[in-house]
């Protein structure tokens, strides 16, 4: 048990899972993206979320900064490379309030110039993590072979160049991306080291709404989606509120619809993410894909829904227990019967819902993307 669980009260207990919800949900992650025009910044956040949030394009479409891009708890702020007229080096954090950012990725197609130096520099003294990218590396690699340079002595090559270019700097790592294949080379090890860089409810909130791109990330969103769910059935015992017809109890459905919600956005299962991903997949295997999700959420996807499994659920679950989550929720809240039915509905949730997302993440990585 928990010691620090096991000394609260019940009310306690609830009130410490819906104030960690909600720092979850208000969690925001301010990263800057930050590079020369065609370097490949925009595809590179489509690739980060999982879906098309940012416009792509080879002109300059640098925008406010109180205008971020935004997808749930991530902010993307797309900025030009310093020491411009507009932009001079000097005054450039100061101007885009860089210090107040949780992280800055810095991005070219071929090599960082005096001025990206002189940033990183400034970044590193107020302690900014500096993630240098070099993207595009799959073009690269496609002109050697057509020389017969394999793709192992070009990706070395261009990573040790950028190594060298960046010599003297100590930058939290160097990545080689391709945005047409998130799933290769570095971008993996880009998001992941992003993530634990953050802390807190900030690396929930990453984690939970980043495109999966290795098994790592996997298995990070599961841990995510297992606190999501303890926490709504923690509310759920609680939370008695709309009586389910036919079953001698209350719960609170649009609770339940939330839990359902989240963790559908964990593991990419909305609309924007599947249309993203299926981009990237044969016809069999996006009509597989989206089949499956359609299943998912007609069976998880709204109070209709919702009642029907309830009303399934109710006759069992009375004969199984919460042990599970016993050094954490506590034995008065997990005995109760709106723990156990919202915790064993969103356990069947997530179960799913990972079933689907491997089974995509297997497509991909089939389809090579």
């Amino acid at each position: 048990m928990n010691m620090k669980i096991d000394k609260m009260n019940p009310n306690e207990i609830i009130s410490k899972f819906k104030k960690d919800l909600e720092n979850f949900k208000n969690a925001k992650i301010k990263c800057g993206i930050i590079g020369r025009s065609g370097t490949g910044k925009s595809s590179l956040i489509n690739a980060i979320a999982g879906e098309e949030i940012a416009e792509v394009g080879e002109i300059e479409t640098t925008m406010d900064i109180n205008e971020p891009i935004e997808l749930n708890g991530l902010l993307f702020f797309d900025l030009p490379g310093c020491s411009t007229t507009k932009f001079p080096k000097e005054k450039y954090i100061e101007e885009f309030e860089i210090k107040d950012f949780d992280c800055v990725i810095l991005v070219t197609s071929d090599r960082f110039y005096e001025d990206d130096l002189y940033l990183i520099q400034e970044l590193i003294k107020i302690k900014k993590p500096v993630f240098a990218v070099r993207t595009k590396i799959d073009f690269s690699i496609e002109r050697g072979l057509k020389r017969g340079i394999s793709a192992e002595e070009t990706y070395k090559k261009v990573y040790d160049n950028i190594a060298e270019n960046l010599k003297g700097n100590k930058v939290n790592g160097i990545y080689l991306t391709s945005a047409d294949y998130p799933k290769e080379y570095d971008f993996s090890k880009l998001l992941e080291d992003i993530f634990f860089s953050l802390s807190d409810f900030k690396k929930e909130r990453f984690i939970a709404d980043i495109n999966i791109t290795s098994q790592r990330i996997l298995e990070e969103k599961r841990r995510i989606a297992e606190k999501i769910v303890m926490r709504y059935s923690a509310l759920a015992a609680a939370n008695g509120i709309n009586p389910i017809p036919g079953v001698d109890i209350g719960l609170d459905i649009a609770l339940m619809v939330k839990m359902s919600q989240e963790v559908q956005t964990i593991y990419g299962l909305n609309k924007e993410q599947q249309e993203f991903n299926i981009q990237f997949l044969d016809k069999k295997s996006a009509k597989f894909i989206a089949s499956k999700v359609l299943q998912y959420t007609s069976r998880y996807g709204g109070r209709d829904a919702i009642m029907i499994l309830l009303k399934k659920v109710s006759t069992t679950i009375a004969t199984k227990t919460a042990s599970k989550w016993l050094p954490f929720v506590g034995q008065a809240i997990a005995a109760g019967i709106g723990f156990k039915m919202t915790s064993w509905i969103g356990k069947d949730m997530i179960k799913e819902a990972e079933e689907i997302a491997v089974e995509t993440f297997e497509a991909l990585k089939v389809s090579g993307s």
